[in-house]
């Protein structure tokens, strides 16, 4: 009875817990055009559990419709605080988020979040189809109640933009296969296609990134980059990220340090600046041992994100007659009747026993009798 009334108190917190954003509300307004302007006004922001640290400090930043704005900056500037202002997951402590001069507090919550599409590191996909998944994002949109061969064709159209397609057809269920467990069964550049597929299947207007690409090797990060670049076209895109080269071609480039703005503009007015960016552009070069990457081969040619994606065959388990350990043991083995050495004499019982002794001087009469012991319950138990 106390343990059940102590875990029950913690049931009953939970239950009777009347959260400060509430994304079942009904109330807010909801507009009837967006065109996905984000201003935010005097914003200052600490994280309920420290609230003694200020983590956005008195920012003022615009991100105007349909146009593609990059956040960079060292880990703890105030990055992705931002991306979940702009989500409205917290409210600031201070000054005003809005979309397109409304401010996102008196907006329906639901609503709001609706006209998002958000992509991040992790994605979180659903142990259910490829086909369920995408159509996750149609939940609580116009589309939601849609027909099933409406909805079959908004799936294919976003796996299209997201570079999806290509694996998808040559899976062996197609768009019905299971993706497993937190989609274990993708690779991580399957599952970022299939998050970005998600996140614009509704056609949202705003498209957040928060660094969609850095868990990815290299040819994986160029296929869902183009995937992103083609997903982000029209659309009011905000993307966070550490490498630099995946959003060199961004409309303007905010540099964060300490929750503040140290400097705006694109890529070639940052550079000419000589200030932080410069930094971290010639810091990253350096720590890569090359220039910033580009969408080239060694042989110079443009290297085809969209064709590379539709000829990706997914790996699989190869059919072989032994193990990668039997293969090395194995040359090994010939490579001492090679050199003349007989494997198995010099290695053979009498040398095995004889070299214990040696490593075990102090304890050789019980080594014996344990030997003598050994060989007495073989025995014994041989047919």
């Amino acid at each position: 009875m106390i343990k059940g009334r102590g875990a029950a108190a913690k049931v009953y917190d939970t239950i009777d817990r009347v959260p400060d954003i509430d994304s079942s509300d009904p109330n807010g307004k909801k507009l009837d055009n967006v065109k996905g302007e984000i201003t935010l006004e005097g914003v200052k922001f600490s994280y309920p559990a420290r609230p003694t640290v200020q983590v956005v400090k008195d920012l003022n930043l615009t991100f105007a419709a349909g146009k593609t704005a990059a956040l960079v900056g060292a880990s703890g500037s105030g990055k992705s605080t931002i991306i979940s202002l702009v989500e409205r997951f917290y409210d600031p402590t201070d000054g005003v988020v809005k979309l397109d001069g409304h401010n996102v507090k008196d907006l329906n919550l639901k609503w709001h979040r609706n006209q998002i599409g958000l992509v991040s590191q992790e994605p979180v996909l659903f142990g259910t189809t490829i086909r369920s998944n995408v159509a996750h994002g149609l939940i609580g949109t116009q589309y939601e109640n849609a027909s099933e061969e409406e909805k079959d064709v908004l799936i294919k159209d976003a796996c299209l933009k997201a570079n999806a397609d290509g694996f998808i057809s040559k899976l062996p269920g197609g768009y019905d296969t299971m993706v497993g467990e937190r989609g274990c069964l993708l690779s991580g550049g399957q599952k970022q296609r299939v998050a970005i597929a998600r996140a614009i299947v509704s056609d949202p207007r705003i498209l957040l990134l928060d660094e969609a690409t850095s868990a990815l090797d290299t040819q994986s990060e160029g296929i869902v980059q183009d995937a992103l670049d083609k997903a982000a076209a029209g659309r009011t895109t905000i993307t966070i990220a550490h490498r630099l080269s995946t959003i060199k071609d961004a409309d303007i480039i905010h540099v964060m340090d300490d929750g503040i703005v140290l400097e705006s503009g694109n890529h070639e007015e940052l550079l000419a600046m000589n200030g932080a960016y410069s930094r971290l552009v010639l810091t990253q070069k350096l720590r890569e041992g090359k220039e910033l990457e580009s969408a080239e081969d060694s042989t110079g040619d443009v290297v085809d994100m969209e064709e590379t994606a539709r000829d990706e065959v997914p790996l699989g388990r190869r059919n072989t007659s032994q193990s990668l350990a039997s293969e090395i043991l194995g040359q090994k083995r010939k490579a001492a009747e090679g050199s003349g050495k007989n494997c198995d004499d010099d290695y053979g019982l009498p040398y095995l026993f004889s070299r214990m002794g040696r490593l075990i001087r102090d304890q050789w009469r019980n080594y014996f009798i344990g030997c003598l012991f050994a060989i007495g319950k073989c025995s014994s138990s041989d047919p």
